[in-house]
C-alpha cells in the first residue's frame, strides 16, 4: 500500500467532542417546537443508529434521525447554523494538538473534510486551525443538504498534487468510509466518534485518538486497532 503523504479529518467525532452538545441541541429544539413526546437517544444508542448506517450529517440529517418532521428539521438546521456555536460549544478531544503535531512533524498534509459550516468549526478548534492546509479545508455551506465528501477528497488530492491513494480520511461514520472508497484514498476509522459502535468489518479503526498517528505512518504499530486488508489501511 502506498504511503500515506496526507491526512484529511472530518471534524465532529473525529476532532470536536461534540456528540453531547448536538444532542442537547436536539433536546432544546424539540422543546422549543412543542415536541413533548419526543425523547433523544442517549450518545450510546444514538452511535448504534449510525453503525447501522442511518444517515446523520449534513444537520438535518441529525435532526430527521431523531425525530424531527423535515419541515421541523429543516427549520431546526436554520436555527443550528446561527446559534448552535454560540449556546453549546465544543472543544477537541484531550489529544488533538499532539496528534497533529505528530503528523505535521512527519510531514503530512492535513485537511478538513466536514459536513458543518466554517462558522461552528473554526472556533471550535481555534489554536489548531494553523495546523491545516488553508486550500484544504472543506466545510459544508450554510443551508445546504448535502455535502459531497468524495468530491472534496478529490479536490484534495488535486490541491497537494498527490495520487488518491496517498491521501487519507479520517471518520467516524460508514458514509465516510463509503466517500474514501468512492475516491480512492485510504481510510481509517475512530470508535469513539458518532459511529462505528460496532465491529466494521474490512477497515482499520482505532479507538483513540493517541493511536491516529501510528495507523496511517506505520500500521504495523497502531496496537490495538482493528485491522483490515492485510493489516493496512483500506481503500
Amino acid at each position: 500500500m502506498p504511503t500515506v503523504k496526507a491526512a484529511f479529518f472530518d471534524v465532529d467525532g473525529v476532532l470536536l467532542d461534540s456528540l453531547p452538545q448536538h444532542l442537547a441541541y436536539c433536546r432544546l429544539k424539540a422543546q422549543q417546537y412543542g415536541l413533548v413526546n419526543l425523547h433523544m437517544p442517549s450518545p450510546q444508542k444514538f452511535r448504534q443508529l449510525v453503525s447501522r448506517g442511518v444517515p446523520v450529517s449534513p444537520m438535518v440529517n441529525f435532526f430527521l434521525a431523531v425525530g424531527f418532521s423535515s419541515a421541523l428539521a429543516e427549520r431546526a438546521t436554520r436555527d443550528y447554523e446561527e446559534e448552535f456555536a454560540r449556546r453549546f460549544p465544543s472543544a477537541p478531544f484531550p489529544g488533538v494538538p499532539e496528534m497533529l503535531v505528530q503528523l505535521k512533524s512527519a510531514g503530512l498534509a492535513l485537511g478538513l473534510i466536514t459536513s458543518n459550516v466554517r462558522e461552528n468549526v473554526e472556533p471550535a478548534l481555534s489554536g489548531v486551525m494553523r495546523y491545516f492546509h488553508p486550500q484544504c479545508l472543506f466545510y459544508a455551506m450554510p443551508g445546504a443538504t448535502h455535502r459531497d465528501k468524495r468530491a472534496d477528497l478529490l479536490e484534495g488530492a488535486r490541491v497537494l498534487a498527490l495520487a488518491n491513494t496517498a491521501c487519507a480520511y479520517v471518520g467516524d461514520q460508514p458514509s465516510d468510509a463509503s466517500a474514501a472508497h468512492a475516491a480512492g484514498v485510504q481510510f481509517l476509522g475512530v470508535s469513539y466518534g458518532w459511529g462505528f459502535a460496532t465491529p466494521v468489518a474490512d477497515e482499520v479503526v482505532v479507538d483513540r485518538i493517541a493511536k491516529i498517528p501510528a495507523a496511517l505512518l506505520d500500521t504495523s504499530a497502531a496496537s490495538g486497532s482493528k485491522k483490515g486488508r492485510g493489516g493496512t489501511l483500506s481503500r
